[in-house]
């Protein structure tokens, strides 16, 4: 894939701006300020695509506690029920007691949201995070 073409601006913002921009920097490791502020402009953009409720790509990402021994099933229900959305599933025992699935998911935003809280809110689950993309997968190809 070609290199993408960059383009230099000049931006003036205020001095504590600037400040809180470079400690930014350091707290979470980027290698430059223009590194962090593509960082936070496609973060807006990503936001912005949301509220429209464009189709995206995201995963949702679960914590759950393997003793309540109907959570399995529930889960497996839920992504039957959503077959569309959900693409893929992956779960990993982490202990004795807990499981991290992380679920590739895609369809229009509020969609996903709603879903992703369905499976949040299922009892057994510790955790639960849905990360959006500005992406989309290309078409998966049907079984006729």
């Amino acid at each position: 894939m070609p290199k993408p073409k960059l383009a230099r601006i000049s931006v003036t913002v205020p001095e504590m701006t600037l400040t809180a921009l470079d400690q930014k920097i350091v707290d979470q490791h980027y290698e430059s300020r223009s590194q962090a502020i593509v960082d936070m402009i496609n973060k807006h953009l990503i936001a912005e695509l949301e509220v429209r409720n464009e189709v995206m790509v995201g995963t949702l990402t679960l914590l759950y506690d393997v003793a309540h021994s109907t959570l399995r099933n529930q889960l497996i229900d839920l992504q039957q029920q959503f077959l569309t959305q959900v693409i893929s599933s992956l779960h990993i025992q982490l202990d004795g007691q807990k499981i991290l699935q992380v679920m590739l998911m895609q369809g229009v935003s509020t969609e996903l949201r709603q879903i992703s809280q369905q499976f949040i809110a299922l009892k057994g689950v510790v955790k639960g995070h849905l990360e959006l993309m500005d992406a989309v997968m290309p078409p998966i190809p049907q079984n006729a």
